[in-house]
């Protein structure tokens, strides 16, 4: 009947909007990555980011990323400089590796076992590693919390574990900021390395299996040379 479908659709409509707003970690870091692909933190920018964002939302709903509630702004201020300070370093890094070496520059596959496991962390660890020129990530493995990347110049064993305490340590940054108390207390345990593989089964979750049945892209492999 009309009146019965009028009504279905303002209760749905509520319902959407509350589902939106509740995402509103998901919406920052949405419009945090917007701005810093425009290399401008401008108002209107910033605006148009929030815009973006709620549109995606909007015709693309997705399942809640829960937020911990912990805000830490002194660590948030840290975290920031630190991460602009890693992107001017690195953005000078690749233009002497690409105009000495061109097309002999080398990279390795490097997997990165995170010590957290939560959606939003391993989320906001991938955009900040994806942001600094040098690295891109090519796969997630939820279940045992680990990235896959590609990292230019990284040719030796010392260069791999080098980025591997890179990225534990852009992990960290993120953590004192916005993470749980239980990866806070992690961090504070394992200051330079993941937890060992017993510690982290005890912590995982089952994966959505990938169409097809198959595993996790990437979920045996540690790291692999190959050029780029």
């Amino acid at each position: 009947m009309p009146g019965s479908d009028s009504a279905r659709r303002d209760v749905v409509r509520p319902d959407r909007v509350r589902g939106i707003v509740a995402q509103w970690p998901l919406i920052l870091v949405m419009v945090a990555v917007w701005c810093a692909l425009w290399q401008d933190f401008a108002p209107h920018v910033a605006l148009a980011g929030l815009a973006f964002a709620l549109l995606i939302l909007g015709l693309f709903p997705m399942p809640s990323i829960p937020f911990s509630g912990r805000l830490n702004p002194w660590w948030s201020l840290v975290f920031t400089v630190r991460f602009l300070v890693d992107v001017v370093r690195a953005s000078v890094n690749v233009t002497g590796v690409v105009l000495l070496r061109g097309r002999r520059a080398r990279g390795s596959i490097v997997g990165v076992p995170l010590r957290s496991h939560d959606d939003l962390i391993i989320t906001l660890v991938s955009h900040a590693l994806v942001l600094v020129p040098g690295s891109i990530v090519l796969d997630v493995d939820r279940v045992r919390s680990v990235l896959y990347l590609h990292v230019l110049d990284a040719t030796t064993d010392e260069d791999v574990e080098g980025f591997r305490a890179k990225a534990l340590d852009v992990e960290a940054g993120i953590i004192r900021a916005v993470g749980t108390r239980e990866d806070l207390e992690l961090v504070h345990r394992y200051p330079d390395t993941a937890p060992p593989e017993e510690e982290s089964a005890e912590r995982r979750r089952p994966a959505a299996p990938r169409p097809g049945g198959t595993a996790p892209i990437g979920s045996t492999a540690d790291h692999a040379k190959e050029g780029t």
